[in-house]
């Protein structure tokens, strides 16, 4: 379920879903440092890809990396731990394509999908609320900034998968 799936992109053609392994720690870290204020550390990355969690890298045809997406499966319930679009890739609806074509996947594995998100990032927030989810909480003073804490925002998918 979880190998290599694609979807096409109008502007870039075919992009490539696939699980990610050591040999794209490299690329994986320069994105993560790139994008986030407190980056998870190589050592986080080690431990989800080899099998703590579900690891998906988007890649272009040339094999660039475009984003990635770390996912927590427990029973089921999933649990999008990050999400990330690199920079030069963001506002050209490579996102939204890559959620969309990761609920599809995770549909036929859980009942429900939680993420939190920071409180000011608005394309984030805007991207998921587009695609279905509902803020369900949210957590004081979460995430540390430069310039004091930021609050995380609970956002939760309710899926259609039915347990057997």
């Amino acid at each position: 379920m979880w190998t290599s799936f694609q979807c096409h992109h109008p502007e870039l053609g075919v992009l490539t879903t696939r699980l990610l392994n050591e040999g794209d720690l490299p690329s994986l870290l320069a994105v993560e440092q790139r994008s986030h204020l407190t980056p998870w550390k190589e050592e986080h990355f080690r431990g989800s890809i080899s099998g703590r969690h579900i690891c998906l890298g988007l890649f272009s045809s040339s094999q660039a990396l475009m984003g990635y997406a770390v996912i927590s499966l427990v029973l089921d319930e999933a649990e999008l731990l990050l999400f990330v679009i690199d920079a030069p890739y963001q506002g050209k609806k490579v996102g939204q394509l890559f959620l969309s074509s990761l609920i599809q996947k995770i549909d036929a594995v859980a009942c429900s999908l939680f993420l939190e998100v920071r409180a000011g990032n608005v394309p984030a927030i805007t991207l998921y609320e587009r695609e279905g989810f509902n803020q369900v909480g949210e957590r004081a003073n979460y995430y540390a900034t430069p310039w004091g804490r930021e609050d995380a925002l609970i956002y939760a998918l309710e899926l259609a998968f039915i347990s057997a």
